[in-house]
């Protein structure tokens, strides 16, 4: 979603804008939970997406741990249980293993719980919700925002704009909004602090539809992983994460094609394989971002830096945030609660698991560079330190150790 910022001039006619209680920037998994969190309570909402069609191009690799492993991975959000439980209509696969390789190939498996989502399909029901409790949407449409006597307007263009009492940024990452709000620090953009995700939709193969595989190394995802996640026995979301700071070698599709066609153990399970569709986006992993609210602007989700650095993942969190901003901006807009509440809430929901995983993620650093230093390290923490790290949980004796570090 690309947004502009301008100061509007004496001369325009913003004033004559129709009003909006609760403008959203972006239609995706944070911006629709806001959409039917404020439209439950009654209030005005317009959505706002670039995209022609909800829930495409889909640019993730569609893994959402299952409500079981959601309520581990996020204690703190069991307020928003509802959440997690996914329509089977938009279950492509399920799966019940997470199998991760080390650089050298040695495997560490358990046990976890997942769907593989048909992103498509639950970001237009999520719409569809949205819409029969009041919200409207408007797509292909890149907005810019425009200010003139502390009021705020959204649209395409400053002629064709609503007022809005409350803007709500889910627009994705790099967010534009938020740097324009001065929610956004030096380091959002930082390479270092950005991974570039790219990934083959594949079909044709021959693979385990149960178990989900993450690849680790600097010849084939420097600075994150690889992974295998099927969407059943003969289709998968083949991809890598990677950091252009640890990339040395190879440019970032040289990467994907080399972990499925030449990489020593994945690539024979892919060979067979064709490529559908290629995908690529990039994704914060720094951890939130320090402040997500101003006098009228919430950030929510991906373009919060909103992302559980140690995984990718970023849907569950999304869906949070959403939620907890659209019910912040319908309280504002009926009550004149607060909008700083927004932060207040998600921290206690979030906040905890999104530090620990981007304070792994730095440590992680020092060992990202090496194989053979990484391989042991994931050694050390064996099979139980590994879940851990995955789902956000820092292992007790890597704490204390992060902690002399300064970590």
């Amino acid at each position: 979603m690309t947004v502009a910022v301008v100061q509007a001039s004496g001369g325009l006619q913003l004033n004559d804008a129709p009003s909006v209680d609760v403008a959203i920037v972006g239609a995706g998994p944070a911006g629709l939970h806001a959409a039917i969190a404020a439209s439950e309570r009654s209030v005005s909402v317009m959505a706002f997406d670039k995209k022609s069609t909800i829930g495409t191009p889909v640019k993730c690799g569609e893994y959402f741990p299952n409500k079981q492993e959601m309520l581990r991975l996020l204690p703190h959000a069991t307020d928003f249980t509802g959440l997690f439980e996914i329509s089977s209509e938009a279950i492509s696969n399920e799966c019940d293993t997470l199998r991760v390789f080390s650089p050298v190939g040695k495997c560490f498996e358990f046990p976890f719980g997942a769907h593989v989502l048909d992103r498509t399909v639950l970001e237009q029901a999520l719409a569809r919700s949205a819409e029969r409790l009041g919200a409207s949407f408007r797509l292909n449409c890149r907005v810019q925002l425009s200010i003139k006597d502390e009021e705020v307007y959204v649209g395409p263009t400053q002629a064709d704009s609503v007022h809005a009492r409350v803007v709500i940024s889910a627009d994705g990452f790099p967010s534009t909004i938020a740097p324009l709000a001065g929610l956004a620090d030096d380091r959002y953009r930082l390479t270092k602090n950005v991974a570039i995700n790219l990934q083959y939709m594949m079909n044709g193969l021959d693979i385990e539809s149960n178990v989900t595989e993450m690849y680790m190394g600097g010849s084939v995802a420097p600075g994150g992983y690889a992974w295998i996640i099927p969407k059943g026995r003969s289709a998968a979301n083949v991809g890598i994460g990677l950091r252009t700071e640890f990339a040395k070698c190879r440019r970032g599709k040289e990467y994907l094609d080399y972990f499925v066609r030449r990489h020593p153990a994945a690539s024979q399970k892919l060979r067979n394989g064709a490529v559908q569709a290629m995908i690529a986006d990039t994704l914060p992993v720094d951890g939130a971002l320090p402040r997500t609210c101003s006098e009228s602007c919430l950030i929510a989700g991906d373009s919060a830096g909103m992302v559980m650095a140690t995984n990718g993942g970023g849907i569950p969190t999304a869906m949070v945030a959403g939620r907890i901003a659209g019910e912040v901006a319908a309280n504002h807009v009926l009550e004149q609660a607060p909008l700083s509440d927004y932060e207040v809430r998600w921290k206690r929901a979030l906040g905890e698991e999104l530090l620990a995983s981007a304070r792994m993620r730095r440590f992680a650093d020092a060992f990202m560079r090496h194989d053979r230093a990484l391989d042991l390290a994931m050694r050390l923490l064996g099979t139980d330190g590994i879940k851990k790290v995955v789902t956000c949980k820092i292992p007790g004796g890597l704490d204390i150790l992060m902690n002399l570090l300064g970590y």
